[in-house]
């Protein structure tokens, strides 16, 4: 089973094919034409008489390493993928506040300690680097189903 995703000529998201052949007849006459290959997403040139989608639930299983993706719509899967999160972005931050150090160092000896001084490390309601990540992976996963089939609802399972 291969699925087709489908956009209409206005962007607006239709519910996803399995019939290839269809598909194939649509972009040999100039009908549609190919926007993305992976997953094969197709929009139409032309207006359908008629618009007609169903529910589609999005669901969404959270994770420190991994994010689980799904949308099921009749009682099917229509789409889903597993996203790997960084996990690196702690370690880099070492690394370049140690480089840091190690230039000052170079520099001058005599430097008096500033502590407290960066606005971003005080500031309220701040996020760190790695959660932000994990955050922003999340909104893209579901911002990207958004864009290529008809969501109606969002489940997220969140575990702690």
């Amino acid at each position: 089973m291969s699925l087709t995703y489908v956009i209409a000529k206005d962007g607006q998201p239709l519910m996803p094919t399995e019939r290839s052949g269809k598909v194939y007849r649509l972009l040999k006459s100039k009908q549609a034409k190919v926007v993305r290959r992976c997953p094969f997403t197709i929009k139409l040139l032309y207006e359908p008489e008629n618009l007609v989608v169903q529910e589609v639930v999005l669901g969404q299983d959270t994770g420190s390493k991994h994010i689980g993706t799904a949308c099921v719509g009749n009682d099917r899967v229509l789409y889903q993928s597993n996203t790997e999160l960084r996990t690196d972005i702690r370690s880099n931050m070492d690394s370049r506040r140690q480089a840091r150090r190690l230039r000052r160092n170079r520099k001058t000896r005599y430097r008096k300690a500033r502590f407290l001084n960066r606005c971003n490390s005080i500031r309220k309601d701040r996020l760190p680097p790695s959660v932000k990540h994990k955050v922003q992976a999340h909104i893209d996963e579901i911002e990207f189903c958004k864009k290529i089939m008809p969501i109606s609802s969002i489940v997220l399972e969140v575990s702690q």
